[in-house]
């Protein structure tokens, strides 16, 4: 990196939160399907309008301590982790890769890496404003950094950075696209939504046919381990947790103020967690299983069988509980397990459904910045389209 540039690395993390500010109101705003322009950020529980002098990326949220300046509400952690998120991937991909459209193109990808994966994480949405946009961005990119050469030598310079982008979008979408619709065929469920087609072909654009691949390698090995290794760490935490419950009725209501939910012999809640807590018309404490609401009825039927299990001496357990409201603003996927303790039935949950968005984004993200030599090395010194949109 040349000296003037470095100096200008604490401008460019700047500019990187100052977009970070923006990628939180897309993350907000855009599984809503509201407008990221107008009107103004407000405080969602106050209703006020954000001042400008509250509104500074980082700053703002440090100086008011987390909380609205006019009603006092907190404001959640992931304003200001997104916001300097963002601004360190502008400041390393400046560091790395200069003031250059190389740079420019890692920036993006990964700023679109973040949003996806908190609105996947959210609300189990792929906005296609950012995913066709950022695709479209790329495309531009990926032409601009061509123009040079094509001044000089015509329409044949694209083969160097917009056709290898073209194509790795086309491939990537179909073999997305493909995989679903095989899947759909033979099992009769969908397998892979349109949100994650239109998620691998922008992120085709940004590294090319062969980057398609490793990011899909680099994403299911990911989506393996991340579901294999919370799964064992799951069951060795509820083993124990099962075991303090089982001393006494205190340790029981301890632990289902922790993990989940504690069912006396009535059938009524005894104690509640914030999982159990936070699906919508779950029972609160001392009502009964019967007055669950739609969102909540998987769960206590769960609960149900669960005290059937437990009156033969038997656990009730399930890997994947599904619940989800009709509009599809409330999603989760739990796992559960349910055994007999002194003071009634103690049910344990936990949250499972990480979507395969999120490991489609830190995949990209890492192929984009690591997999150029990756693809040398497998090539064996073959062209290989692509290779020139990876550092």
């Amino acid at each position: 990196m040349r000296p003037e540039e470095a100096v200008a690395l604490p401008l460019v993390f700047v500019l990187g939160a100052v977009v970070g500010s923006f990628a939180n109101v897309c993350i907000h705003r855009l599984p809503r399907g509201e407008s990221v322009v107008t009107p103004r950020s407000r405080c969602p529980r106050c209703g006020r309008a954000v001042a400008a002098w509250d509104n500074v990326p980082v700053l703002s949220w440090l100086l008011l301590r987390a909380r609205c300046r006019a009603c006092g509400a907190p404001i959640s952690p992931r304003y200001v982790l997104v916001e300097t998120a963002v601004g360190a991937i502008f400041f390393a991909a400046a560091y790395l890769h200069g003031l250059t459209p190389l740079a420019l193109a890692g920036a993006l990808l990964a700023t679109a890496a973040v949003v996806l994966s908190a609105t996947d994480l959210e609300a189990r949405v792929l906005p296609d404003e950012v995913t066709l946009g950022v695709l479209a961005l790329g495309l531009l990119l990926a032409a601009a950094r061509d123009l040079p050469a094509a001044r000089a030598a015509g329409l044949s310079a694209f083969r160097g950075h917009l056709f290898p982008a073209l194509a790795g979008a086309a491939f990537g979408a179909a073999l997305v696209w493909g995989v679903g619709a095989a899947y759909r065929l033979v099992r009769g469920a969908e397998g892979m939504g349109l949100g994650d087609v239109k998620m691998i072909a922008m992120i085709g654009a940004f590294v090319g046919p062969a980057g398609v691949l490793l990011t899909l390698f680099a994403a299911s090995l990911a989506g393996t381990l991340a579901a294999g290794l919370p799964a064992l760490l799951r069951a060795a935490a509820w083993r124990r947790a099962f075991s303090r419950a089982r001393g006494s009725a205190p340790d029981a209501l301890r632990e289902a103020g922790l993990r989940g939910a504690l069912l006396d012999e009535a059938a009524r809640v005894a104690a509640a967690g914030p999982r159990w807590r936070e699906v919508p018309g779950a029972p609160a404490e001392g009502a009964p299983l019967s007055a669950a609401g739609p969102v909540a009825r998987p769960l206590a039927a769960f609960a149900r069988l669960g005290r059937r299990r437990a009156a033969l001496g038997k656990p009730t357990a399930f890997s994947r509980l599904a619940l989800e409201d009709e509009t599809g603003d409330f999603f989760r996927v739990l796992s559960a397990r349910a055994e007999a303790v002194p003071g009634g039935l103690l049910v344990l949950i936990a949250r499972v459904d990480v979507p395969f968005g999120v490991f489609l984004a830190l995949a990209s993200v890492v192929v984009w910045q690591w997999g150029g030599p990756v693809v040398d090395r497998i090539s064996a010194g073959l062209p290989i389209p692509g290779r020139g949109l990876l550092p």
